[in-house]
C-alpha cells in the first residue's frame, strides 16, 4: 500500500512510533528514492526531539575473560578459544583514572563493564560503589555499569553509592536468542531491564545485528525495547571476533547498518539511539551517516576487547556535522574539550 512518509514524520515529531506492519514495509526499501525518504525522514525525527546534541559514552572493560556464559559472538567466554584479554577487577583508582581521560576527550556517561553472568563478589561490588562515587565526585559524568543479570537488590546498593544508568542488551530478538546464548534465557534479561525500571533508573538496552538473525527479527527486537520503555538503545553491528561460533559471520553491509538505524529511529522516536560495537568495521567511510539515519549518539573510544577510532577523528566527524556534545548531568564539559563541540550547562533533572 505504500508508505506515507509526512504521516510518519508527523506522528514521530509528536512521539509515535510507527506501527509493527510499516516497520515490515521499510524493510523491503531498496532503491535510491526510497532510502532517501527513508533517511530524511528519520533524521526529521531525530532533530525533533534531539536537536542538534549528540550523546557520548565511554567503557572500561573492567574485568575481562573468563566468562561462565557462552554467547556466540563474545570472545569473553571461558566456552571458546580466543585472544581477548584475561583479567580480575580493576581498583576504583584505575576506574576513575581511566574515566577522567574520556572525560577530558569528550566522554559524557562513562559504564564500567564486567565479564560473569552476575556481579555478585562482595569485594568487586564495593569496588564498583567506590569507582561510581569517586567518578561521580570528580568527573561530573553519567555513570552506569554493565554487571550482568543483576537482582533489584544489587542495583539498589549501587543506584545508593551513585549508579545512575544500567546497561543489559537483550542482545537480539526473542525468537533467535536461543540460537546466540546457550546458558541463560530471554526472561533473564528483561527481568534484569525491569529491575533497573522498578529502581526509577535509566535504562540501556539494545542488541547486536549482523549475527544471523533477519530482517523480521530486527523489527521484534525493536518493538521488544519499545515494549520496555527503555530509555537507551545502543546499536551493536557484529565485528566478528575469531575463535567464536560466529567467528565467519560476515553479513552487513554499510547500507544494512544505516537502514536499521533509521528503522529504530522510527519505531522509537523519542529515544536515544548510540551507535556503539561494531561501527568502524561495519560502516567505514559512511560513518558521517548515521546521524543522518537518526542515531543522536555514539560510542567513543576503545569497546571491550577492539579498539576504537582515535577521539580526534570522531569529534572531527561531529564537528563536521554541526553537532555539539549533550553536557554531562552535573558539571560542564572540561575546557580541554574543543570548543565547537562544546556546550555550557547542566542537565536539569540530574538522571539524563
Amino acid at each position: 500500500m505504500g508508505l506515507n512518509w509526512a504521516d510518519i514524520r508527523a506522528r514521530g515529531e509528536r512521539g509515535e512510533g510507527i506501527s509493527d506492519a510499516e516497520a515490515r514495509e521499510i524493510l523491503a526499501l531498496a532503491t535510491p528514492d526510497e532510502l532517501d525518504a527513508l533517511w530524511a525522514t528519520a533524521q526529521a525525527v531525530r532533530h525533533e526531539h534531539k536537536g542538534n546534541f549528540v550523546n557520548t559514552c565511554g567503557i572500561s572493560n573492567a574485568k575481562s575473560g573468563r566468562c561462565a556464559e557462552a554467547c556466540s559472538f563474545c570472545s569473553q567466554s571461558a566456552h571458546y578459544t580466543t585472544d581477548a584479554p584475561k583479567y580480575q577487577m580493576k581498583d576504583a583508582p584505575t576506574l576513575l583514572a581511566e574515566a577522567k581521560e574520556a572525560w577530558n576527550n569528550g566522554v559524557r556517561e562513562f559504564s564500567l563493564v564486567a565479564s560473569g553472568r552476575a556481579m555478585t563478589n562482595r569485594k568487586e561490588l564495593d569496588t564498583v560503589k567506590d569507582a561510581v562515587a569517586t567518578i561521580r565526585a570528580e568527573t561530573g559524568m553519567q555513570t552506569c555499569a554493565s554487571l550482568g543479570l543483576m537482582s533489584k537488590d544489587g542495583l539498589a546498593e549501587l543506584q545508593a553509592a551513585g549508579l545512575q544508568s544500567v546497561h543489559h542488551n537483550l542482545e537480539t530478538a526473542r525468537s533467535f536468542h536461543a540460537n546466540i546464548v546457550q546458558t541463560h534465557s530471554y526472561d533473564d534479561e528483561v527481568d534484569t531491564i525491569k529491575a533497573a525500571k522498578s529502581l526509577g533508573m535509566y535504562t540501556c538496552s539494545g542488541g547486536i545485528f549482523g549475527m544471523g538473525e533477519s530482517w523480521e527479527q530486527r523489527v521484534e527486537l525493536a518493538m521488544e525495547l519499545r515494549d520496555l520503555d527503555v530509555d537507551s538503545v545502543p546499536l551493536n553491528f557484529l565485528n566478528p571476533r575469531p575463535g567464536t561460533p560466529l567467528e565467519n559471520q560476515h553479513t552487513l553491509t554499510a547500507e544494512d547498518c544505516l537502514k536499521i538505524i533509521a528503522l529504530y529511529r522510527l519505531v522509537l522516536p523519542t529515544k536515544d539511539l548510540i551507535v556503539c560495537g561494531g561501527r568502524a568495521i561495519n560502516l567505514r567511510e559512511r560513518q558521517t551517516e548515521i546521524f543522518r539515519a537518526g542515531a543522536n549518539g555514539v560510542m567513543l573510544g576503545n569497546y571491550l576487547t577492539t579498539a576504537g577510532r582515535p577521539a580526534d577523528m570522531d569529534l572531527d566527524m561531529l564537528e563536521a556535522e554541526g553537532l555539539v556534545i549533550r553536557p554531562p548531568p552535573h558539571k560542564p564539559h572540561p575546557p580541554s574539550l574543543r570548543p565547537a563541540v562544546r556546550v555550557e550547562g547542566t542537565d536539569s533533572n540530574g538522571v539524563a
